[in-house]
C-alpha cells in the first residue's frame, strides 16, 4: 500500500490540476483533490460494509467497529449498501422514500424481536413511520403498542434464539409488496413515473382478509372500509394518458342516470347534478345542507 500523501504532494497535485498560478483557482483545485481522496475512502468503506452485511453481520456489530451506535450506522450506510435487498423494487418502478423508510422500520422491528422474518404485521408497524399510511393509521387511532399487543395475542412467535444474519420479509410480505407495485402501475397515468408508496401497501395489506396485518387490524377494531375511504383519493386514479377517467357522453334524453347516494333515477320531479363520475339528486343535496348546518361536535345518528 502506498504511503499517505504529504501536504506538499497534495499542494503539488492541486497546482497541476489548477493549471495556473491564480490563488483562487489553486484553492478550488486543492479542495477538489482532497474531496477525491475522501470520496475514494468513502467508497472503500461502503464496499466493505456491503461485504460485511452480505456475510450476515448486524448493524450493531458494524456500529461497534465504526465507533458509532447501531442506529447511526444504519442511517449512514443503509441506503448506500442497498439495505432492503430482500425485497428489491420491480425494474421500472420507483420506491418512495416513505415506503423505503417503512420497510426498513419493519425489518428493524423484526430484528428487535429476534425473528428471522418480518411479516405483514411488521409492515403495518413500519407504515406508522412516515407518509400517507402513517397519517391514515394515526387518524384511526392505530398505534405501535396496539399493533404489538394484538400481534402477541394472535401469533405464536418463537422464543429468542441465536440467529445468523438479518431478518428477511416473509412470503406474505413479499407478495403484498408485489401487489402494491402492481396497484401503483395500474393507477398511475402513463405519462408519469410509477412511484410505489405507503398508501398502496396499506391498501393491500388492510384489504386482504387472510393477511396477518388484517387480523391485527380486526383485533384492534379497525374497519378496513375506513382505511379504503381514507386512501381513496391517493390510489383510485385510473391509468389513462392524463390520469383522468374518460367520461361517457350522455344523450340529453338519457334516463339511465341515478343518484350515486340514494340510488333514485333521474326524473322530472327528482333532478340530478353531475360531478366527476357521480350524480347527486336534489333531496341528497338538501340532506347534505342539513348535516353541514349541524354544530361541529354533533355527529350523524347511528
Amino acid at each position: 500500500m502506498s504511503e499517505k500523501p504529504t501536504v506538499e504532494q497534495l499542494i503539488a497535485a492541486a497546482h497541476a490540476r489548477a493549471g495556473s498560478d491564480d490563488e483562487l483557482a489553486l484553492l478550488d483545485a486543492v479542495v477538489a483533490v482532497t474531496q477525491d481522496l475522501s470520496g475514494q475512502a468513502d467508497e472503500a468503506v461502503d464496499q466493505v460494509v456491503r461485504q460485511v452485511r452480505a456475510a450476515g453481520h448486524s448493524w450493531t456489530a458494524i456500529g461497534e467497529r465504526l465507533g458509532v451506535s447501531r442506529q447511526a450506522a444504519r442511517q449512514k450506510y443503509a441506503d448506500r449498501v442497498d439495505r432492503i435487498q430482500e425485497a428489491p423494487a420491480t425494474v421500472g418502478l420507483i420506491r418512495g422514500r416513505d415506503l423505503s423508510n417503512g420497510l426498513a422500520a419493519a425489518l428493524a422491528e423484526a430484528e428487535t424481536e429476534g425473528l428471522t422474518e418480518a411479516g405483514t404485521e411488521h409492515l403495518l408497524l413500519g407504515l406508522l413511520t412516515d407518509g400517507v399510511a402513517a397519517a391514515t393509521l394515526e387518524q384511526l387511532g392505530v398505534t405501535r403498542d396496539k399493533i404489538r399487543d394484538a400481534s402477541r395475542r394472535l401469533f405464536d412467535y418463537p422464543t429468542r434464539a441465536a440467529r445468523t444474519g438479518e431478518p428477511v420479509f416473509s412470503a406474505e410480505a413479499k407478495a403484498a409488496l408485489a401487489v402494491a407495485e402492481q396497484l401503483a402501475t395500474e393507477r398511475t397515468p402513463v405519462c408519469a413515473p410509477v412511484v410505489v408508496n405507503t398508501a398502496q401497501l396499506l391498501a393491500v395489506i388492510a384489504t386482504n382478509p387472510g393477511s396477518r396485518a388484517r387480523r391485527v387490524l380486526n383485533d384492534i377494531g379497525i374497519d378496513p372500509a375506513d382505511i379504503k375511504r381514507q386512501l381513496h383519493c391517493y390510489i383510485d386514479i385510473p391509468r389513462t394518458a392524463f390520469g383522468r377517467r374518460a367520461r361517457r357522453k350522455r344523450r340529453p334524453d338519457d334516463t339511465s342516470a341515478r343518484c350515486s347516494f340514494c340510488g333514485h333515477p333521474r326524473s322530472a320531479e327528482r333532478r340530478l347534478v353531475a360531478g366527476p363520475d357521480v350524480w347527486i339528486c336534489a333531496d341528497c343535496v338538501a340532506l347534505c345542507g342539513e348535516i353541514l348546518a349541524q354544530p361541529a361536535d354533533v355527529g350523524p345518528a347511528h
